[in-house]
């Protein structure tokens, strides 16, 4: 469970409300059922009118997805990936289908090796993961557009829900007492446009493309690792070239911990000279 992301939520929308409490203002005002009746459901028809049918039906599994990410474990992945390509250099590309009985690796990892041990050349191996890969990127993307699409409706929808405000405040400009109040509620309907779009349409439509950048990441690590075991390459070398897809973070923990620890800085041994 990805407890950050409601957590920013919580705080971006406090953040909102404790500027206004310190503004002088009541939280009482900001609740304005009509506002909120017309900017959501404006929103969501109006995203609803401009999305595909097929799309509409995945947007609660994007959403849990953004709750409950796929874990993308890259080291795991590269590891298994040069286990596979010592078994196909020692024992031949047939015994990669009895190691990945073996092993339980990344589905697209597994698609790869099953062309290698089909008899696929690399320039096939190639095209045909990235057609996958290609296929798999927009039908995720998808998810982004819904959230992306509302998040432009929604301030508009509120500004509309002003004008309409506006409009009845002007109406009635006989009670000049209740005229600044009825302003003031007719603008609660932008707030809750503009408020609604950048504090969670946007975002989560960011996070959905964020997260599908590191899988789409993960899925071309895949594809040059599955390629390299086509080539018959070292292993060794084939787990160097794929490190570069490791977190920077990652990468340099692991270059201390090869360091050996008696090991001289180079300062230290030119002090040494």
């Amino acid at each position: 469970m990805d407890l950050i992301t409601p957590i920013a939520f919580v705080i971006a929308v406090a953040a909102v409300i404790f500027a206004d409490v310190l503004d002088g203002g009541a939280i009482r005002a900001l609740i304005n059922i009509p506002a909120m009746v017309l900017v959501l459901g404006g929103t969501m028809g109006a995203t609803v009118m401009s999305v595909a049918n097929v799309d509409l039906k995945k947007v609660p599994g994007f959403l849990m997805k953004v709750l409950r990410p796929k874990s993308i474990k890259v080291d795991a992945t590269i590891d298994d990936i040069a286990a596979l390509a010592e078994v196909a250099r020692r024992e031949g590309l047939l015994r990669l289908e009895d190691e990945l009985s073996r092993r339980q690796v990344a589905p697209f990892l597994t698609r790869g090796v099953q062309l290698i041990v089909d008899g696929a050349d690399e320039d096939r191996i190639r095209f045909l993961m990235d057609q996958e890969l290609s296929i798999f990127e927009q039908r995720e993307a998808s998810g982004a557009i819904f959230f992306e699409t509302a998040g432009g409706f929604a301030p508009t929808l509120g500004i509309i829900g002003t004008v309409v405000g506006l409009v009845s405040v002007l109406s009635n400009l006989a009670d000049i007492q209740k005229l600044a109040p009825s302003i003031a509620t007719a603008f609660i309907a932008t707030l809750w446009g503009v408020s609604s779009a950048n504090l969670f349409w946007l975002p989560i439509s960011n996070k959905i493309k964020n997260t599908l950048r590191i899988e789409v990441q993960a899925r071309e690590m895949i594809i040059e690792g599955c390629i390299a075991i086509a080539a018959g390459q070292n292993p060794r070398l084939i787990a160097e070239q794929l490190a570069a897809y490791r977190d920077d973070s990652k990468k340099s923990k692991k270059a201390e911990a090869q360091q050996p620890e008696d090991e001289e800085s180079p300062e230290l041994k030119a002090v040494g000279n």
